[in-house]
């Protein structure tokens, strides 16, 4: 069970084979080259994941707004407890197996390496930032008119935040994501 994870951590992406053929699952990515000083493999299924994370995350911050809108607590929970699940995965495969592997393949281009230590500085505050909200709102016990405008008011101040950064991240920062240099 404990080998999914470090085969996660490590960047492994590769499944075991089919007893009967010997072939990997398809859609899973074969062992690459790893990032330079680390044990952290190239995954060229990762960025397509990544997307897709972003896909989800709009699509439960949308379920939010319009949980918010009609002022539907049980739909506002779901869509809360989603993107909450949605974006800690999405942060923590950003953190271990895309800024570091990018920051050990980049390491001599100094202009690149300090574009992703800043992309990562800022999405880390974003995701206090988000950490905070998520907190505040899918702790709450009882919805007022208080709660519903604060909710509101910081779904609407959050929303163009998520977008930049989710446009950003797809036009800049993932077309640097390539195998290691031999």
């Amino acid at each position: 069970m404990f080998d999914f994870l470090r085969h996660w951590f490590q960047g492994n992406t590769t499944a075991p084979s089919d007893t009967t053929s010997g072939t990997p699952a398809e859609g899973v990515s074969q062992p690459s080259p790893t990032a330079p000083g680390t044990g952290i493999h190239y995954d060229p299924l990762l960025p397509q994941r990544l997307l897709d994370d972003h896909r989800r995350i709009e699509s439960l911050f949308a379920d939010m707004v319009a949980a918010a809108h009609v002022r539907d607590v049980v739909r506002l929970r779901q869509a809360l407890d989603g993107f909450a699940t949605a974006l800690r995965g999405h942060l923590l495969t950003e953190n271990v197996r895309f800024y570091v592997y990018l920051q050990h393949t980049l390491g001599s281009d100094a202009e690149n390496t300090a574009l992703v230590h800043g992309f990562r500085r800022e999405m880390q505050q974003i995701g206090r930032v988000l950490g905070d909200f998520l907190q505040r709102h899918g702790e709450r016990e009882t919805w007022d008119e208080a709660g519903w405008s604060r909710l509101s008011r910081e779904l609407a101040e959050l929303a163009p935040v998520l977008t930049k950064r989710i446009e950003t991240e797809e036009t800049i920062l993932y077309p640097l994501y390539l195998p290691p240099q031999a």
